[in-house]
């Protein structure tokens, strides 16, 4: 089988990039034929740059499509599976393997189809009022693409050609949501029910247990409003109680964190840690905290959690009870609400029940995100849409633009 593994990837390296590679190297660990097509918006400098990047939004030629259909012709994959193709590559793509009967699977990350900020969460709050409407006036009279009102009105546009075109409908043959809670708001935002199915992201190799000897609770991940920080620092905030709050990281509110350490003995920033450093951090925690105020895909963290054998403490919001059995894995609490958060922690650690989840949280991630199972589902996802491409005669790929 030869995949071909199209993504575009972020200025600051996240969590989607992270999984990409994982699946490309699962994949090819395990005899499939794997090519990968990448771009990044580093390339964007300029007025003129900025130009050919709003015109691939509505299918004119670029070099990243000659790319693309060239690439496509030289390799000639049984598959193309495409994570990311925003704002550099453009969804023409789908278009091209559609026309030479090319079967596509695409992962979403996030809910950019539904959301010209692919988040859902404006101005400090969950915000779906361009889900299911027409033209998504409010994202482009909220600035919500990089706070600009033109360039959320080109991207919209973009988004809404494609719309009407079928793009969506008839050049794609899959699309993988991670949880069942985005695949619920995909349908809602009218993308095509028989077309999704669900797939988790996975960890591998399997990093092995920890033992939460450290005592500490541990945040993870980008220092940000939608990520719940300041929720963290208000329940830390005159609780000398509370056990050290380890923050890894860094963000737009790394200003707002050095000042709760100056003020707070129990909280401390650890600035950016490799993917290796955050594995250590967990496997001694007692618990990772994620309180999130949106939508979040999937969070590799708990994954990487749950691995080492640490639970996790969410806010009820999105996947988090989609993916932690509350007081079995992990625990919940309402989004947003840090007294909540606070009393929570102190009745955990007056049970001491979070020793007790260790062992649950392993078997949540040995069942469900390890790299065996999640190479199965990928496959068996991969084979439907070969096998039904098989009943349409394929068309050569010329490699010309």
């Amino acid at each position: 089988m030869k995949v071909l593994m199209v993504h575009n990837r972020y200025q600051q390296s996240g969590g989607e990039d992270a999984v990409v590679d994982a699946e490309v190297r699962l994949l090819a660990g395990n005899g499939i034929e794997v090519r990968r097509f990448d771009a990044d918006n580093d390339a964007i400098q300029g007025l003129v740059s900025k130009i050919q990047v709003s015109a691939a939004q509505f299918g004119l030629p670029t070099a990243a499509l000659s790319r693309f259909r060239r690439t496509l012709a030289e390799f000639r994959p049984d598959l193309v599976h495409v994570h990311n193709w925003f704002p550099t590559i453009s969804p023409s793509i789908f278009n091209i393997c559609s026309r030479f009967s090319v079967p596509v699977v695409h992962t979403l990350h996030n809910y950019r189809l539904l959301c010209i900020n692919a988040t859902l969460f404006r101005d400090g709050h969950i915000c779906e009022d361009c889900v299911g409407t027409t033209f998504r006036v409010s994202g482009v009279a909220h600035a919500c693409y990089r706070d600009s009102c033109p360039g959320s009105a080109v991207a919209t546009a973009g988004m809404l050609v494609h719309s009407s075109l079928g793009t969506w409908r008839r050049s794609i043959d899959r699309f993988i949501a991670l949880t069942e809670f985005a695949k619920n708001k995909l349908i809602e935002g009218g993308l095509p029910d028989d077309r999704i199915v669900v797939k988790p992201n996975f960890i591998d190799p399997d990093p092995g247990a920890g033992t939460g000897r450290g005592g500490h609770f541990l945040y993870a991940g980008r220092l940000t409003e939608e990520k719940g920080l300041r929720v963290l620092l208000n329940c830390w905030k005159d609780s000398p109680d509370l056990p050290i709050l380890k923050i890894a990281g860094t963000g737009p509110l790394q200003g707002e964190v050095r000042d709760a350490v100056a003020a707070l003995p129990n909280v401390e920033w650890l600035g950016p840690k490799s993917s290796a450093e955050v594995l250590e951090l967990m496997r001694d925690a007692a618990a990772l905290l994620c309180p999130s105020q949106w939508y979040e895909a999937m969070p590799r963290v708990v994954i990487e959690s749950f691995a080492v054998g640490t639970p996790v403490i969410a806010s009820h919001i999105g996947c988090y009870p989609e993916m932690i059995t509350d007081s079995e894995t992990g625990a919940l609490f309402p989004a947003g609400d840090a007294n909540a958060l606070r009393s929570l922690l102190r009745d955990l650690i007056h049970r001491r029940a979070l020793p007790e989840m260790r062992a649950r949280a392993r078997h949540c991630f040995s069942s469900h995100y390890a790299g065996e199972r999640n190479l199965s589902i990928l496959l068996a996802i991969y084979r439907s849409v070969m096998l039904a491409g098989k009943m349409v005669p394929s068309r050569p790929i010329p490699a010309g633009t």
